[in-house]
C-alpha cells in the first residue's frame, strides 16, 4: 500500500478520509511533529471542509444573471451569492469544533497516553528485626530499588523478585544489582534459592558465589570468608582461582580455596530463628505503644484518639482523650475488621464507597495536629479520604491523598477568605503501597505553615498566610460526606486500612510527631 511509504500526501488523505491504519496513524502523528506545517496544511483542510459542508447545508448558490458578453466565459464557473455573517459565523465554529476534534484525535494517537507506570524496584524488605540503618532506613514491606543497604544492627530479611530470599544480619553492607544479583562487602547472611531463581549470583570483594538452587551461608564478617552449602550445589569463583563445585554438607574460604570444611547451618540464622525474633519484636513494639498510648491519652489537648482496639461487635470507636469527654465515639459504617500493624492488633479495612467512620468534634480550632497510621492499598480516586468534615465550607479541614500521591490538607475558605489546597510532592508512588505508613499534618497559626510528615519526618512546609479558624463538626474517617447538597455526592473513600487516627488541639512538635511514628 502507499501508505506504508508513509508519504505525508498519502497519510494527510487518508486521515481526511478516515482510513488510516494503526501504523499510518503512528507514522502521521511522527511526521506532524517533525513537520509543524504539515499541522497548519491539515487544519487548512479541515477549515476548508468545514465550509463546504455548511454552504451544502445553506443551499445551492443563486445564479447571477452576467452580462451577455461575459456569459460564455464564465459559462464553467457559475457565481453565487457571497455567504451571509451568520453562514460565515457557523462555517467558522463548525471548523473550530472539528479542528478541535482533530486535535484531540491526535493526541490520543499519541503513544505517550498509553505509557504505564514503572518502577526500579528489584527486591522487597519483606521482614525485619530491630533494624537500624546507617543512611537511608527502610520499612518492612518497602521496595527496593538498586543500590546500598547498610545495616548497622538487626535482621533483615530480603526477597529478590526472582525469587530467592537473603536473611542478613547487622553489620552488614549489600549492594543490589538486579533481581538476580548483589554484591556484599560486610555482614554475615544467609541465602534460600528456589529453582526459579536459578543462577542467583553473590559477589564479595574475594570472589562470587553463583548459585544453582540451594541454601547457604556467607560469613564476610570472618577474614577468611567461608561459604557453608546446607542444600543443594553453588558455584565457587573465588579470585586468582578455577571454579570450583561445592555440594551439601561442603564449606570452603574465599579466601583459601585449597581447604575444604564442613558447613555448619547453626551459625547462620534459619528461618525458624527469623519468626521467633520477629514475634518478640513485635511484641516488644505493642508493649511499647500501649505505654505512649497512655501518655498521649492524658495530654490535655488531645481531642480525639481512636486506638481501634474495640469490640468487633460495636460498630462503634471509641475515644480515649481522657480531656475531651464531649467528644463522643466514632460510627463504623460499612468498614470490615482487619489485622493491623502487630498481631492482636485491629485495624478498620476501607474497601467500598460507602466505608467510613463518622464522627463529630465541636467547635473552632486554630492549631491542630492530625496523624494517623494507615497501610495504602491504591489510590484508585481523584481524592482519597483520610478525615473530611462534612461539605467544604466555612474554615472546613479536608485531609487526603491526591491520585499523584500527594498529601494535602484542604482548608475551606470562611468570612470571605478563599480556599487552599497545603501539599507536598508527589511521596506515594506504588513501592509504598501495602506497608504501614504514619501520616500526621500539623496547621501552625504561630508560624503560619502548614506541615507534613511521613514515618515521622518533616517532607513539606507550606506557607499559609491565613490564620482564620477551622470547624469540623461533623467529619469522616476514610470518606466524605457533602452535607446533602446533591443527589450524588463524588466518590472519595480510601482504599487500604488505618488502626490509629489522633487529633491535637495544638501543634506538636518534630520530637512528639517522631515519638508518634516509632
Amino acid at each position: 500500500m502507499l501508505e506504508s511509504t508513509h508519504d505525508p500526501e498519502v497519510l494527510l488523505q487518508h486521515y481526511l478520509e478516515d482510513c488510516l491504519t494503526e501504523a499510518g496513524a503512528v507514522a502521521f502523528l511522527e511526521l506532524l511533529k517533525a513537520q509543524p506545517e504539515l499541522g497548519d496544511r491539515l487544519l487548512g483542510q479541515l477549515q476548508v471542509d468545514a465550509m463546504l459542508q455548511e454552504m451544502e447545508a445553506v443551499g445551492s448558490p443563486t445564479l447571477v444573471p452576467l452580462p451577455q458578453n461575459e456569459a460564455l466565459a464564465a459559462s464553467s464557473k457559475p457565481a453565487y451569492r457571497r455567504p451571509t455573517y451568520i453562514a460565515l459565523a457557523g462555517v467558522a465554529a463548525l471548523a473550530a469544533c472539528i479542528t478541535l476534534a482533530a486535535s484531540w484525535a491526535l493526541h490520543l494517537l499519541s503513544p505517550a497516553n498509553d505509557a504505564e507506570a514503572t518502577t526500579a524496584a528489584v527486591a522487597v524488605l519483606a521482614r525485619g528485626v530491630n533494624l537500624e540503618w546507617e543512611g537511608a532506613s527502610h520499612a518492612t514491606g518497602s521496595s527496593l530499588t538498586p543500590g546500598w543497604l547498610r545495616l548497622k544492627s538487626g535482621l533483615a530479611q530480603i526477597e529478590f523478585y526472582q525469587g530467592a530470599r537473603v536473611t542478613m544480619e547487622g553489620p552488614a553492607a549489600i549492594q543490589l544489582i538486579s533481581s538476580s544479583e548483589a554484591y556484599c562487602t560486610a555482614g554475615k547472611l544467609s541465602a534460600h534459592v528456589p529453582p526459579q531463581a536459578k543462577g542467583f549470583r553473590i559477589q564479595t570483594p574475594k570472589g562470587t558465589i553463583v548459585d544453582l538452587g540451594t541454601d547457604f551461608g556467607l560469613d564476610l564478617n570472618d577474614a577468611a570468608s567461608p561459604v557453608h552449602v546446607f542444600k543443594g550445589e553453588i558455584e565457587l569463583h573465588a579470585a586468582g582461582s578455577p571454579m570450583k563445585s561445592l555440594k551439601e554438607g561442603q564449606a570452603m574460604a574465599l579466601a583459601d580455596t585449597g581447604r575444604s570444611m564442613v558447613a555448619d547451618q547453626s551459625a547462620f540464622t534459619s528461618l525458624r530463628d527469623v519468626d521467633a525474633r520477629t514475634a518478640e519484636s513485635q511484641r516488644l513494639a505493642c508493649e511499647s505503644w500501649l505505654t505512649r498510648s497512655t501518655f498521649w491519652d492524658n495530654d490535655n489537648a488531645l481531642l480525639m484518639r481512636f486506638d481501634f482496639q474495640d469490640n468487633r461487635e460495636t460498630r462503634s470507636l471509641s475515644n480515649h482523650a481522657l480531656n475531651a469527654p464531649q467528644i463522643l465515639a466514632g460510627s463504623i459504617v460499612g468498614c470490615d475488621w482487619t489485622d493491623g500493624r502487630w498481631p492482636g492488633k485491629n485495624a478498620l479495612a476501607f474497601r467500598n464507597v460507602s466505608d467510613r467512620v463518622r464522627l463529630s468534634i465541636p467547635g473552632d480550632h486554630t492549631a491542630l495536629t492530625f496523624s494517623t497510621w494507615v497501610r495504602i492499598n491504591g489510590l484508585d480516586r481523584s481524592y482519597n479520604s483520610l478525615f473530611m468534615t462534612e461539605g467544604y465550607a466555612d474554615g472546613a479541614a479536608h485531609w487526603q491523598i491526591t491520585r499523584e500521591g500527594k498529601l494535602r490538607l484542604g482548608i475551606a475558605g470562611r468570612s470571605g477568605k478563599l480556599s487552599h489546597d497545603y501539599d507536598t510532592p508527589a511521596i506515594f508512588t506504588p513501592e509504598r503501597f501495602g506497608q504501614w505508613l504514619n501520616l500526621a499534618t500539623t496547621i501552625d497559626p504561630g508560624a503560619k505553615e502548614v506541615r507534613h510528615y511521613l514515618n515521622g519526618e518533616l517532607i513539606a512546609r507550606v506557607p499559609r498566610n491565613d490564620t482564620f479558624p477551622v470547624q469540623i463538626n461533623v467529619a469522616e474517617l476514610g470518606n466524605w460526606n457533602d452535607r446533602g447538597r446533591s443527589e450524588r455526592v463524588a466518590i472519595r473513600h480510601f482504599s487500604g486500612a488505618m488502626d490509629e487516627f489522633l487529633l491535637f488541639d495544638r501543634v506538636l512538635t518534630d520530637a512528639e510527631i517522631q515519638k508518634l511514628a516509632q
